[in-house]
């Protein structure tokens, strides 16, 4: 992920999760590990997924993020 990310607030994360337009699992996988800083193992748990595929997914979430918050000016 880009430095800049490490200055974000909860708020920030939150806002351009719901801008990313992820889908609904995909939201809640981001929410879970950005906002409340969750590993990817227990996500996997949580959502029925092996740990490998909450990482592999995380990729393309947060792909998709980065190009969110740039849009946004907020990165």
């Amino acid at each position: 992920m880009s430095g800049s990310f490490g200055d974000f607030t909860r708020s920030d994360w939150e806002l351009v999760i719901r801008e990313a337009a992820l889908g609904v699992e995909d939201t809640r996988i981001a929410e879970m590990y950005l906002v409340d800083g969750i590993a990817h193992i227990d996500i996997g748990e949580e959502v029925g997924l092996s740990r490998s595929a909450v990482s592999k997914r995380m990729l393309r979430i947060i792909d998709k993020i980065e190009r969110t918050a740039q849009k946004l000016n907020i990165c």
